[in-house]
């Protein structure tokens, strides 16, 4: 079955079936029919167009708690899209020709508009970088459309050490490789649109505390990102205030009472990381983390939600910059003070 990019639109159409007048669109997620819609033809058009995008979307929602092979069956969902022509207005009569039938998972994808409408993938490996920096002694997870992948060889210094073979599946799309070993450098993998080389360098020896941000990227897998360097922790205050005049009946005030009298005492605590120098590879996946609605960050497998503060991303080269270094501001994605009411 193929992916359908949940955010970005996803026209569905058919030309016109015998003396139809009209369409009866049903859309079944997961096995249950979640949605009926209907539209009559228009008088100078024999096709009738649709878009479900966001309408399937609402009903995929992704959850994260660190384990992210518990997280691989809720990346998707399963979609069944019955387009039928009917031969009066309002989707009622009877059925004109043979309905449209769509087979799909949803996965929350985008594609971007030189790319074209209905973006869809073939794609095996499910990231844009084909560098990936990791810190030295955390696992390796990499996610993987499982249905269009097929090998994942594991190379030391050129030297095949390990491999494993992906099964298809009719229910999931992604599978995340958990490898430990620190040992291995590349990754070959067999996929439907080629061989994929992955080199991986690894940090250790970290003077700073290392940082992992987990975010869903733009092939709707969560990737993780280390940032090794420098990070600043800081906290921002809002609140509102009133006067009080606090006299009492006998005109006199208690001097240690607030005349000024806060309220609605709201902070929220941000942190600045830096990746360190990295590969020029990660341009793509800094531009997908900050187009991500859903950002994590791990210390010391401590998972919180986060929000991406950045609005402006320089795209950045060896040639240009020599070394390449990211910046990039988060807010915790909640207030400091409980507040959940």
């Amino acid at each position: 079955m193929a992916n359908i990019f949940l955010r970005s639109p996803y026209n569905i159409s058919q030309t016109q079936q015998g003396t139809g007048l009209s369409v009866f669109l049903t859309i079944n997620i997961n096995g249950v029919e979640v949605y009926t819609l209907t539209k009559n033809k228009s008088a100078t058009s024999s096709i009738v167009l649709f878009e479900v995008a966001e309408l399937i979307r609402d009903y995929l929602a992704i959850p994260y708690n660190g384990n992210i092979l518990a997280s691989e069956p809720s990346l998707n969902n399963i979609i069944i899209l019955t387009y039928t022509w009917k031969s009066g207005l309002n989707g009622t009569g009877t059925t004109q020709g043979t309905p449209l039938v769509v087979n799909a998972f949803g996965i929350d994808a985008y594609g971007y508009f030189k790319e074209g409408s209905n973006p869809t993938t073939t794609k095996g490996y499910m990231q844009s970088n084909n560098v990936i920096h990791r810190f030295n002694g955390d696992v390796l997870r990499i996610p993987f459309d499982r249905n269009n992948t097929t090998n994942i060889s594991y190379y030391e210094g050129g030297v095949l050490v390990d491999g494993e073979t992906l099964t298809t599946s009719t229910t999931t799309v992604f599978k995340y490789i958990s490898y430990s070993s620190n040992d291995i450098d590349e990754i070959r993998v067999t996929t439907t649109d080629g061989v994929k080389i992955i080199k991986i360098k690894y940090i250790d020896g970290c003077k700073f505390t290392p940082h992992k941000i987990s975010f869903v990227n733009r092939y709707g897998a969560i990737q993780d990102l280390w940032f090794f360097k420098k990070s600043i922790e800081a906290l921002n205050v809002s609140r509102e205030s009133f006067k009080s005049s606090g006299i009492t009946t006998t005109g006199t005030y208690n001097v240690t009472q607030h005349q000024q009298k806060t309220f609605n005492v709201i902070a929220k605590e941000k942190i600045t990381l830096n990746s360190g120098y990295v590969s020029q590879d990660y341009n793509e996946p800094m531009q997908e983390l900050l187009q991500s609605e859903q950002v994590w960050m791990e210390v010391n497998s401590i998972v919180t939600p986060m929000t991406v503060t950045d609005s402006n991303l320089t795209f950045k080269t060896s040639l240009n910059d020599k070394l390449v270094e990211y910046k990039l501001e988060l807010e915790y994605a909640f207030d400091a003070i409980n507040n959940i009411r």
